[in-house]
């Protein structure tokens, strides 16, 4: 028997990365998973992936900036699996630049996504999870860098340290609901969005990586600095989301679960 066995999980952003190994590992614990992102051809792939390793698994095209997004894809899991479980606030973006030469549009990019869509999707599944004896799980995905700041990563720093605030508040107003709530905080995790910028994907019409000084300055803290001495993997980062949906986690509420291996103390 699985952990997570009944349980219905949404994740946002899972069509690949850290999204995708929370999905995988929900679902081998036994979770009816909705797989999100903005690309069919991912998220499709995604879930036909993971179904054949013998998940229950469905996606569901959503852009969490929008509220409407937002609620059709709550609805998937109530129409799918009857109940709405765990929310995973996954999705995120980054847009590196210095302060004085970010832009508006920079800057609202990424607050929108990062902040008011996981804002968008407390939102939507409010419905199904303020209800007395729920007992649900919302984990959030902030950063090292919304905890310690980062030189040119303004507009990130503002919505993960958000999200950390988001966290404590909605922790003690769903508490009646027995609904815990909390946020893990990663480092350096090796995705397309701490890949080198020339060589990695598009998202939202720009490169999604960063630049190569940048990695390798990354690869060598996370080398000199960490317990293991390397980049997180996806993998790893979901253990960490994971620790938090099991049923020995229902008394940790209104925590940022620090998994940098030790780059942040």
């Amino acid at each position: 028997m699985g952990t997570l066995d009944g349980k219905a999980a949404v994740i946002t952003g899972s069509g690949r990365g850290i999204g995708k190994e929370v999905a995988r590992i929900f679902a081998r614990q036994g979770a009816n998973v909705v797989i999100n992102d903005v690309d069919e051809m991912v998220a499709s792939k995604a879930a036909k992936e993971l179904e054949s390793e013998g998940g229950k698994v469905v996606y569901c095209i959503a852009d969490i900036r929008s509220l409407t997004d937002a609620q059709k894809l709550m609805k998937k899991a109530e129409q799918e699996f009857g109940r709405l479980d765990i929310l995973v606030n996954n999705a995120g973006l980054a847009r590196d630049t210095l302060a004085g030469r970010m832009s508006a549009e920079q800057w609202q990019l990424v607050i929108d996504i990062n902040l008011t869509g996981a804002f968008n999707c407390i939102r939507a599944a409010s419905k199904y999870m303020m209800k007395k004896g729920h007992r649900g799980r919302i984990i959030n995905v902030s950063s090292v860098v919304g905890l310690a700041g980062n030189a040119g990563q303004l507009n990130y720093a503002a919505s993960k340290a958000g999200i950390i605030g988001m966290t404590k508040t909605l922790a003690k107003e769903w508490m009646r609901y027995g609904v815990t709530v909390n946020a893990v905080a990663f480092g350096g995790v090796d995705t397309r969005f701490t890949a080198v910028k020339d060589t990695s994907e598009e998202a939202f019409g720009e490169k999604t990586g960063i630049p190569e000084k940048a990695r390798e300055g990354m690869v060598e803290r996370m080398q000199t600095q960490t317990i293991f001495g390397g980049m997180t993997t996806p993998e790893q980062a979901a253990q960490c989301i994971y620790l938090l949906a099991l049923p020995e986690a229902e008394f940790i509420t209104g925590n940022v679960l620090n998994a940098t291996g030790g780059l942040y103390m």
